[in-house]
């Protein structure tokens, strides 16, 4: 049995540097995530939305070339209106950021996923076992305590939304062949970025502040759930009140949704692509009129007066139009979600300053 000395031991390692000491901490969070196989699959769903962004994306880059490569995929592009089959590239801003909305509109769900199953046990389980003092005796700040375990959630939440749009991105400019799609598109990547920072940063500062407020992961999960599921229906009971305007504030996902769609411009691309198949449906019911027998008037099924004239168009009452609500209407204004992030996020610090207490105050 060997005899190991108790006495001082040297360290031969690589030391890092004083601003990387969280990441110590996110590195072997990571790492023991990957034991849950629940986690696993989920982030293999999340593969399947980024897989048809990109070839969503290398398809239309293909369409603007005309190519013949695309011979067998030309009935998905059977049913647009003429003006954007003949010119796609007049239209490729506006595809690619309907593309990139509906892409996070997904993934926004996968999101919330990855946070349920990431973060109730960053905190509350080093408060259950009292390993907060194992942290904090080492050289290690609350402060870096907090980015280590808040590392952990971004990187899963960034894996699943900004590496795959930025991968879908690179693959599109590479298909477009075309310089102009740089220039055209730059703002579709910026959004992107910057909604994923946004995702990642108030999740993130929002289930570690659940996740410090209980010993018990379980009820960390539970406040998780209801402020994901519960806003929502909480949204539409007060809406219905009468409250229509603010209602959505109370649906923490209507936040980030609003947020999302004033970054990428989002109402203003709908309504360009929404007009043109508006025009293009309202000549196709035109031309269909026009091609219609004239009807003469009836009683009792009897037709009365003389016969209407060769090619006289059809006079009856237009169809009823379908009204449905516009998506501006089931959302807040942007400037009113931003307003309500920010006040979580600062929520969130004020309670994990509170709650996680530095080394001299732990009991």
């Amino acid at each position: 049995m060997p005899i190991l000395d108790q006495g001082y031991q040297h360290w031969d390692g690589k030391l890092a540097g004083h601003a990387f000491r969280w990441l110590a901490i996110t590195r072997n969070g990571v790492k023991a995530q990957f034991k849950n196989r629940w986690l696993v699959t989920t982030l293999i769903g999340a593969l399947a939305p980024a897989l048809l962004l990109a070839a969503f994306l290398a398809l239309w880059g293909l369409f603007e070339q005309k190519s013949s490569i695309l011979a067998p995929f030309l009935f998905l592009f059977q049913g647009l209106p003429e003006e954007i089959s003949s010119g796609p590239k007049g239209f490729r801003t506006t595809f690619w950021t309907l593309a990139f909305v509906q892409f996070f509109q997904v993934q926004l769900v996968f999101s919330f996923l990855l946070v349920m199953l990431v973060g109730p046990d960053l905190i509350s389980q080093d408060l259950r076992f009292n390993a907060l003092p194992l942290y904090l005796s080492r050289p290690l700040r609350r402060i870096d305590y907090f980015l280590g375990k808040f590392g952990v959630i971004a990187a899963f939440l960034l894996a699943v939304m900004l590496a795959p749009a930025i991968l879908a991105y690179l693959l599109g400019l590479a298909f477009s062949l075309d310089p102009a799609t740089l220039t055209d598109t730059w703002r579709v990547l910026a959004a992107s970025v910057a909604f994923s920072l946004v995702v990642a940063g108030s999740t993130g500062l929002l289930i570690l502040a659940f996740s410090s407020l209980s010993r018990n992961s379980r009820f960390v999960t539970a406040m998780w759930v209801g402020v994901w599921m519960l806003g929502g229906a909480a949204a539409d009971a007060i809406r219905r009140g009468g409250a229509e305007e603010w209602a959505p504030l109370a649906s923490y996902s209507a936040d980030l949704v609003s947020v999302r769609d004033a970054l990428f411009d989002y109402d203003a691309q709908w309504e360009r692509v929404a007009g043109v198949f508006r025009a293009s449906r309202e000549a196709m019911e035109a031309a269909a009129r026009s091609r219609q027998r004239p009807r003469r008037p009836r009683i009792f099924g009897i037709p009365i007066g003389p016969p209407p004239p060769p090619g006289a168009p059809d006079e009856g009452p237009p169809p009823p139009r379908i009204r449905v609500e516009s998506a501006a209407q089931r959302r807040p204004p942007w400037k009113w979600s931003a307003g309500v992030l920010a006040g979580l996020a600062v929520a969130s610090a004020v309670v994990l300053s509170t709650r996680v207490r530095s080394l001299d105050r732990l009991k």
